[in-house]
C-alpha cells in the first residue's frame, strides 16, 4: 500500500529559470564603458575576490584572484607595455644606476658584428647618448687643467712660487695620461681653451 502524503507537506520548490543568454561578442553597451576597461575589471574582480575570501568561499575567490591579476596583465598591455620609470621599483632602479656588478653595462654593451640583434636600435642610442656625455666631461676636464696651470703661469710672471705636494704631482700625472688617451676620442677639440704657453703639463716646475 502506499503512503499516504502528509497534510503539511509542501511541494518541492521548482528549479530557478535559466538566465537570458549573454551575448559575448556583442559591442560593449553605450551606459558602460567600463565593460571595456581592463584596469577596472581588475579592481571589480579583486573587489568579488575579497568578498569571497571573507565569506570563506575559497574556491571562488583564488578563481577571481587570478582573474583580477589577468585583467591587471591585460591593462599593462594596453598601456604600452610593462613597468615605466614611474612605477619601477625604487630599489631596482637603484641598483641600475650603482650597477655595481656592472650588469646593466654588459646588457646595454654593443657588439657590432651581431647585425641580427634585436635589442640593437636601444644599445647603439645608448652607447651614442654615453659617448657624448664622456666627451663633455673631457672637454671640460681638459679646460680646468688649462686654466689651472695658465693661473700658476700668471702667478709665477708676477714673481710668486707655486708648491705643489707630491701626491698632487702624481695625481696630476694620472690625470696627464688620462686626457691624452680621453682626447684620441675627441671628435671636436677646438672648443676647449688653448694651453698655456710651453708644456702645459709642467705642474710646479
Amino acid at each position: 500500500m502506499r503512503s499516504k502524503p502528509r497534510p503539511d507537506a509542501r511541494p518541492a520548490p521548482e528549479p530557478p529559470a535559466p538566465p537570458d543568454r549573454i551575448d559575448l561578442v556583442a559591442p560593449a553597451p553605450a551606459d558602460d564603458p567600463e565593460a571595456v576597461d581592463p584596469a577596472a575589471l581588475a579592481r571589480a574582480a579583486t573587489l568579488a575576490s575579497g568578498r569571497a575570501m571573507k565569506a570563506r568561499q575559497w574556491t571562488e575567490a583564488r578563481a577571481l584572484a587570478g582573474l583580477a591579476e589577468s585583467y591587471a596583465r591585460l591593462g599593462e598591455r594596453a598601456r604600452g607595455g610593462g613597468q615605466t620609470i614611474e612605477t619601477l621599483d625604487l630599489a631596482l632602479i637603484f641598483e641600475v644606476l650603482a650597477d655595481d656588478h656592472g650588469v646593466a653595462a654588459r646588457r646595454l654593451a654593443l657588439n657590432p658584428d651581431r647585425r641580427d640583434d634585436p635589442d640593437r636600435a636601444i644599445k647603439e642610442e645608448y652607447q651614442r647618448r654615453l659617448a657624448e656625455v664622456r666627451q663633455d666631461q673631457t672637454h671640460h676636464h681638459m679646460a680646468m687643467v688649462r686654466r689651472i696651470h695658465a693661473a700658476e703661469a700668471q702667478i709665477r710672471a708676477l714673481g710668486g712660487t707655486v708648491e705643489v705636494s707630491q701626491s698632487s704631482f702624481d695625481a696630476m700625472a694620472e690625470a696627464r695620461d688620462w686626457l691624452l688617451s680621453a682626447t684620441e676620442d675627441l671628435e671636436d677639440v677646438t672648443v676647449t681653451p688653448s694651453p698655456p704657453r710651453g708644456d702645459p703639463w709642467k705642474v710646479g716646475m
